[in-house]
């Protein structure tokens, strides 16, 4: 199968409050799209302490609302975000690549993978410690879109992700078993 092309946008916050607004504004927009003219989404929201630990504090898996199980319905944003700070914590739990949270850590796997070692670093370095942040992957098309409703960011990163979905089921499916 060909590889399925994404856009990771990340963007920085002076707070949670405004990561989450903008998130919501983001949320909003795919959810109350009930002709479908917009591909999936994914999003998640990063607090990053001043330490530089980073904790998944909300997100949104909008390919359940196209009923797809595509990269996006299986937690593209999140897997980023372990791809991005390898030990972060998503709900009060530890996750970790390749441990516990093993679903989301075979996507980060993936995203390692076929993602260039800069462009990883380019995200990461949007999100500085003592800030939050907002990761959103979504279709290419919907990219410009969703970078002029993060109006409250304070500094924006785009980066395309190639995305092998049948490998990425499979890792996904294999890491539960």
């Amino acid at each position: 199968m060909a590889d399925k092309s994404y856009v990771a946008v990340a963007a920085q916050y002076p707070s949670e409050a405004d990561a989450v607004a903008d998130f919501d504004r983001v949320s909003g927009h795919f959810t109350g799209d009930k002709d479908h003219k917009h591909g999936g989404f994914d999003a998640a929201v990063i607090n990053r302490s001043l330490e530089g630990k980073a904790s998944i504090v909300k997100r949104d898996d909008g390919g359940k609302i196209h009923g797809a199980r595509t990269g996006l319905a299986v937690g593209l944003a999140s897997g980023l975000a372990v791809a991005l700070f390898p030990a972060v914590a998503l709900g009060g739990a530890l996750v970790v690549a390749g441990g516990s949270g093993a679903g989301i850590g075979a996507i980060a796997s993936h995203i390692q993978r076929k993602t260039p070692t800069r462009d990883l670093e380019e995200i990461s370095e949007t999100l500085d410690a003592g800030s939050a942040g907002i990761v959103v992957v979504v279709d290419p098309a919907d990219a410009d879109e969703v970078e002029q409703l993060l109006s409250g960011a304070t500094k924006v990163t785009r980066k395309e992700l190639s995305v092998d979905e049948e490998k990425l089921g499979e890792d996904v499916d294999g890491a539960y078993e």
